[in-house]
């Protein structure tokens, strides 16, 4: 049977803009790293006073994200990693699709530079804080994205996080016990706005600097001037040190929780460090 002509042109029409819809939403690169979109919005940063675990760095406060941006789905993986620089420097050399590991804040700069040069942009980059916390939670306000916190223990899951995240209980503690270790990326389930691993698998970089602890403000935790109500698009670039997000492979569940933040020198190294990139629309 013969379509009708006008009716061939409205389906391709819908078709171009049911792609362009899609291409929106997710997009893969050159090298294969996938992206999800990010929707601009508001959110309550930090956490409150009676979430187990809170650490006092963690205060509440309103922040607002007024762009959306693409966010990897996964963290950058040995594989993309091997795509664009060499060697690599991870210390659990175990597959492509395993996380990269021991990377310095620098390295991750450095690996963003390329990628930039290889897209033809400068659109890539490491999240902000705000943004890593607010793509974490995606809508959500309990300790992790998934629902609240209710141990610390290595030898027991913790309900809401055990299918989202590896953690010291199933990486190693205690399912199987003894073989601590990250895993192979998208394993496990993603969040509500499709990025995996948010929580566990590798600490991860991101773009803010911080103060250090001194004698002086032992305890204080991680030292920014973000953490102010109502603020706007927020960037830390006071500081020598560079925050970190996300818990690892081996940590309990208190350190998984979406508003823990701790921070490293850009130079160091660690097992347990990794990052993911946004690109800005």
């Amino acid at each position: 049977m013969q379509i009708p002509f006008f009716l061939l042109g409205l389906s391709l029409t819908l078709g171009v803009l049911c792609s362009y819809a899609f291409a929106q939403d997710a997009f893969t690169n050159r090298i294969g790293m996938k992206f999800v979109l990010i929707p601009a919005g508001s959110f309550i940063m930090g956490s409150p006073e009676s979430e187990k675990g809170r650490q006092k760095d963690e205060k509440q406060h309103k922040v607002f994200i007024t762009k959306s941006f693409y966010m990897s789905e996964t963290e950058v993986t040995q594989g993309q990693w091997d795509r664009l620089v060499s060697p690599n420097p991870s210390s659990f050399k175990l597959g492509s699709y395993y996380p990269v590991d021991t990377v310095s804040w620098h390295d991750a700069v450095t690996f963003i530079q390329f990628l930039n040069k290889r897209e033809g942009t400068t659109k890539y980059r490491l999240p902000t804080e705000a943004e890593w916390e607010y793509a974490c939670r995606a809508g959500s306000q309990t300790a992790f994205a998934t629902g609240g916190i209710t141990t610390f223990s290595c030898k027991e899951p913790e309900p809401v996080l055990v299918s989202h995240a590896w953690y010291c209980f199933n990486s190693g503690g205690f399912a199987p016990a003894g073989d601590f270790k990250p895993h192979p990326v998208k394993l496990l389930k993603p969040n509500k706005f499709g990025l995996y691993d948010m929580h566990g698998n590798v600490q991860e970089w991101v773009q803010d600097a911080c103060e250090w602890r001194t004698l002086w403000s032992a305890g204080t935790g991680t030292i920014t001037r973000t953490y102010v109500d109502g603020i706007t698009d927020p960037l830390e670039t006071k500081g020598e040190h560079r925050v970190v997000r996300g818990g690892g492979w081996f940590q309990n569940s208190k350190y998984q929780r979406c508003a823990y933040r701790t921070n490293y020198k850009p130079v160091a190294r660690r097992n347990s460090l990794g990052f993911r990139i946004v690109r800005e629309q």
